[in-house]
């Protein structure tokens, strides 16, 4: 898996990037408004660092890629994407051997890492209430003895059902929740940068499977 990790983060950027004016519109009613720049900035700085990542352990490829990005796109957004690459990149430490029965601990421990270092819970509407479910979905079919693929379509096919759910519920931490209930009515721009995340990684899972 040593460097697939960049080939993922390759067709993120070549699929997220162009929703930057969706995330954009979705930032400027309840955020800053400067998420889809945020994105644009900090994967394209990880693209530019992958070529010196080839060949090293996974765990440095998702850390370093963090920095990259946060460096790159010094931001809220930024500096939890770096904290959930370096805390999933934790749990496979200098491993050689890391595959798909690694992807669920390296998923958790990032989710971790964003309540840790975002201060926020389940239920806040933010990033967390979009990635949560998708990990618990593509742990069940995965323990059911189904393929890559099709546990990947079940993270995404939650993270959809979640994401769109975050509309109904009102922001509680960072500028968001400043607004109280006028967040009610906007779907998370957070949970929304996952959503297209985790659909890009199921066109290369598709594509590469």
């Amino acid at each position: 898996m040593t460097d697939e990790v960049l080939g993922i983060f390759k067709t993120i950027a070549a699929e997220v990037v162009p929703q930057a004016d969706v995330l954009r519109d979705l930032d400027a009613k309840i955020g800053d408004g400067d998420l889809g720049i945020t994105i644009t900035r900090g994967m394209s700085a990880v693209i530019e660092g992958l070529d010196d990542l080839k060949g090293t352990p996974v765990s440095n490829q998702l850390a370093r890629s963090g920095m990259m990005f946060n460096r790159a796109a010094a931001s809220t957004f930024g500096i939890l994407f770096a904290s959930a690459m370096m805390r999933g990149g934790a749990v496979v430490k200098d491993r050689e051997d890391v595959g798909s029965a690694d992807v669920v601990p390296i998923a958790r421990a990032a989710l971790q890492g964003l309540m840790d270092r975002g201060k926020a819970k389940l239920g806040d509407k933010t990033m967390l209430d979009a990635l949560a479910p998708a990990i618990e979905a593509f742990d069940k079919v995965q323990q059911a003895g189904k393929s890559l693929a099709d546990a990947t379509d079940a993270a995404v096919a939650a993270c959809e059902v979640a994401t769109k759910a975050t509309i109904e519920m009102q922001s509680k931490v960072s500028r968001a929740g400043w607004l109280g209930e006028r967040s009610i009515g906007v779907q998370d721009p957070g949970a929304t940068a996952v959503l297209f995340m985790l659909r890009a990684v199921q066109s290369w899972v598709h594509a590469n499977g």
